[in-house]
């Protein structure tokens, strides 16, 4: 599959982070970037931005994901969006990314932090993925966002000392990523996820902008620094590639040899 001007991408959660960051990395390839965001219009306005900044274009969705009927109303936005602009109605990559990392205890946990979890990261991703697939011919792609910590224990302090339930829920994603590769390999699909560590974004920032969180993380890599959303977000477009035609299955390590 060679991105083109009708090549068409969706990435979830592309408001901000390793969504934005991929989206610009899709953009450079030659996708049509099909911007997922949940509340913050603004954000997402700046994500099509860059897009458009580096020769591409897109148009911004808003969804819940938490609900059945944000992902049947994503999907029928994408496709009256697409439709509205000229394009195909289609899909040729879907990146999972929207999800949501909450700390706590095993003691602490409570069944709504769990459901939160499982809903956001698991469910979603699985039903979106469902629905994108309906829209995808030989040569799609999907790209999970699975984390580091569905197989090992991350060590930085506060409550990220504490992500058991965000971390099984990443595991889930693994186990996922491998059954959609064998599932959908009859029709070309090829299914990988990229597992990230810590990355310095929004979502990190309390703990991991401080003298703390960053002398943690950098010793716990031997590149002595920091991940980015732009060091994940090139593996993601790896993926998105032509060079990864013969890449499925796969759950790519994305951490900077977090604690080898």
């Amino acid at each position: 599959m060679n991105a083109n001007a009708s090549s068409i991408a969706l990435v979830t959660g592309a408001s901000r982070g390793i969504g934005r960051a991929a989206s610009y990395e899709l953009a450079r390839l030659g996708y049509f970037v099909v911007v997922h965001y949940n509340a913050n219009h603004d954000a997402a306005e700046h994500t099509l931005a860059g897009i458009r900044e580096r020769g591409s274009d897109g148009f911004a969705v808003a969804a819940d994901l938490s609900r059945m009927e944000g992902i049947d109303a994503l999907f029928d936005a994408v496709d009256k969006g697409l439709a509205q602009r000229g394009k195909p109605v289609r899909l040729d990559v879907l990146v999972n990314n929207a999800g949501v990392a909450d700390g706590a205890t095993l003691a602490d946990t409570t069944p709504d932090l769990f459901d939160r979890q499982f809903t956001l990261n698991v469910k979603a991703a699985f039903f979106t993925a469902q629905q994108a697939v309906k829209r995808m011919a030989a040569g799609g792609r999907i790209v999970n966002l699975s984390s580091v910590l569905s197989s090992r224990v991350f060590e930085a302090g506060g409550n990220f000392n504490a992500l058991s339930a965000y971390s099984a829920s990443k595991g889930a994603i693994d186990t996922l990523t491998r059954h959609w590769a064998v599932e959908l390999g009859p029709r070309g699909i090829l299914v990988n996820a990229v597992a990230p560590g810590a990355v310095d974004t929004d979502m990190n920032a309390d703990w991991l902008r401080t003298d703390g969180g960053q002398a943690a993380m950098r010793a716990a890599s031997p590149l002595g620094r920091v991940g980015t959303a732009n060091d994940v977000a090139n593996v993601i477009a790896f993926l998105a590639s032509p060079a990864a035609q013969w890449t499925t299955g796969q759950v790519i390590d994305a951490s900077g040899g977090y604690r080898l």
